[in-house]
């Protein structure tokens, strides 16, 4: 698996917008798209991953956008658990689960986002048999939306918590990834980051991506 860089435009950019991204940014096999849900369509391109997904099959739902949706848009990752989606929607470590499984079950691999304080309900509250397939991003809240990632040492024990749980875990970093620190993480075996902020201007992003080391 390549090093992913995995662009997290939340709720932002409009058409025009997106637009001017991709003007300047051509696919490489580390780069994953998750912009929002009206624009997936524009980034075919690219290695995709939606930013949410339905804890429910297709049926009566209304609003929601289920996982079969998403896999035939090409969709490939998909984040789920992120802190702001915990905080301002009020998401459950069961229904994160949930979701898991959804997404799961027609191909799409997971990206789960936790703090410290997530890792044993989330745990709890998945399929054990469902441990290998997820992706898991450490996504400390102080550092979200800044400049400064969490120390070195605290990434470390995050990992050192989730290995308690499944030792061969796969692990990414989200929190103020930057192009002024991303050469700091590469030490960490990490199997990617999530980037937010600096993945909106195309040449921030770039930037992140041309420091990665081919064999990432």
């Amino acid at each position: 698996m390549s090093f992913l860089v995995v662009a997290n435009f939340k709720s932002n950019k409009s058409l025009a917008e997106v637009t001017t991204w991709l003007e300047t940014v051509k696919p490489t096999a580390n780069m994953v798209i998750a912009p929002s849900f009206p624009h997936l369509h524009l980034f075919s391109n690219f290695a995709l991953a939606a930013q949410d997904v339905s804890p429910f099959p297709q049926g009566s739902y209304t609003g929601a956008v289920n996982a079969s949706q998403l896999q035939e848009l090409g969709v490939t990752y998909c984040i789920v658990g992120h802190a702001e989606r915990r905080h301002y929607f009020h998401e459950t470590a069961g229904e994160i689960a949930g979701k898991i499984r959804e997404l799961l079950a027609v191909g799409i691999t997971p990206i789960l986002c936790l703090e410290e304080s997530d890792i044993t309900p989330q745990f709890a509250a998945l399929d054990e048999e469902y441990y290998l397939k997820c992706l898991y991003c450490f996504e400390p809240t102080g550092e979200i939306g800044g400049t400064v990632t969490a120390s070195l040492d605290v990434i470390e024990k995050f990992k050192a918590k989730i290995h308690r749980f499944y030792p061969e875990a796969r692990f990414m970093y989200g929190g103020s990834v930057t192009p002024d620190n991303i050469t700091s993480l590469l030490p960490l075996n990490l199997h990617g980051v999530l980037v937010a902020s600096a993945s909106l201007d195309p040449a921030h992003y770039l930037s992140i991506i041309n420091q990665i080391p081919h064999e990432k």
